[in-house]
């Protein structure tokens, strides 16, 4: 099989105690990966997610000559 390739996602997330909205970006296979990763790291306090978007990969491909 193929390489599973680990995307980043973007989840914005707001605190239902302040309604301070943030965003932080995980890494995961899926976006319930990154989701998951996110409850583990916000777990001391009550988020809900609002969005959680994929993050394309903007490196550049090119080899570097030298």
């Amino acid at each position: 099989g193929g390489v599973k390739m680990m995307k980043t996602y973007a989840v914005v997330f707001q605190n239902q105690r302040t309604g301070k909205v943030a965003m932080d970006k995980f890494t995961g296979l899926n976006e319930g990966e990154a989701r998951g990763s996110f409850r583990e790291c916000y777990r001391h306090e009550n988020y809900t997610i609002l969005a959680t978007v994929e993050v394309p990969e903007i490196e550049k491909r090119e080899k570097v000559v030298g």
